[in-house]
């Protein structure tokens, strides 16, 4: 079953001060359906290269100049339901300056959200505009997943001095493998689009340099912030396994010292539990309350020399 869609864009567009009208096709598709696939493939009119590109099980943000066009691949926030967020949806576009093609595995608001204002009529009037509109919006909801990471840290450090939780060890790791998986496609991406902010082709005459270098240097800041993030991670792990290791050795400290009193106490009644002749005291009615004041005052005079040596 067939996903793809084909917008008519047209609008005034060009750089600033020119009066001609840009017009284009957008057509977007699941790359995973077969009949889109074949399309792509035979009826697109794209090369080989460029189709296998598009339809390629894993890839890794970039952008490649090629013949006519322009290849870009993206990755933006999973917010689809019973996903994780970190797990990165790769858009996949080919723009030759008279249509973009763009792909995908699974929906993206940011593209649901501008196909809705074109429908709307109050989306991008030119493809260029679109293509920016796109960068802009994976990086948008982008931001607020790493503020949701950094709202995370918060709670974590203020749990932490609440005292040492064996449970953070849980959340701790989680948010760290988060961080790693989103920056492993976000640093890709920030150079991809500075390196598309530096390509001069007539294609990209239309396409705003200002936004787009804006655009690299907030993802920058992105990353920036994913790597404080992490160290802040590592620092609040560290800080809890600090705590529970002087939690540990300190529990550890007081079991020795109660072996270290108990030690002799215990040889003294294993002694006098021997069954033979010549035990002191066997005869005696008050022989057992002998014994109780000897371990008890051995109990003593070890509390006192522990003390002086300032054991506790």
């Amino acid at each position: 079953m067939s996903t793809r869609q084909s917008i008519r864009l047209g609008g005034a567009g060009g750089r600033a001060g020119s009066q001609q009208a840009t017009f284009g096709t957008w057509t977007q598709f699941n790359w995973e359906e077969p009949d889109d696939r074949s399309w792509l493939e035979g009826q697109a009119g794209v090369d080989d290269v460029v189709a296998e590109s598009l339809l390629a099980e894993d890839t890794r943000p970039r952008v490649v100049e090629h013949d006519n066009g322009l290849l870009l691949i993206l990755r933006g926030v999973n917010l689809n339901a019973g996903r994780r967020p970190e797990d990165m949806i790769s858009l996949r576009l080919w723009f030759d300056g008279e249509r973009l093609i763009s792909t995908s595995r699974y929906p993206l608001r940011t593209v649901a959200g501008i196909v809705e204002r074109l429908e709307e009529g109050t989306g991008p009037a030119s493809l260029a505009e679109l293509l920016l509109e796109l960068i802009e919006g994976l990086a948008e909801r982008t931001d607020e997943l790493i503020e949701s990471i950094e709202e995370e840290i918060d709670e974590l450090e203020a749990r932490l001095l609440d005292g040492a939780d064996r449970e953070l060890r849980g959340h701790i790791g989680h948010i760290r493998r988060t961080i790693i998986v989103i920056r492993r496609y976000l640093a890709p991406q920030r150079d991809a689009l500075a390196r598309l902010s530096t390509i001069n082709r007539p294609l990209l005459a239309d396409l705003d340099g200002r936004r787009l270098r804006e655009q690299a240097d907030a993802l920058t800041r992105l990353v920036e912030d994913l790597d404080m993030a992490r160290e802040r991670g590592a620092m609040i792990h560290e800080q809890l396994l600090t705590r529970l290791s002087d939690q540990l050795n300190t529990r550890m400290y007081l079991l020795s010292i109660v072996a270290a009193v108990f030690l002799p106490l215990g040889f003294i009644t294993g002694l006098f539990g021997i069954n033979v002749g010549g035990m002191p005291w066997v005869e005696t009615e008050l022989g057992f309350w002998w014994v109780v004041l000897l371990i008890a005052a051995i109990g003593a005079g070890l509390g006192v020399w522990l003390g002086r040596r300032r054991w506790f």
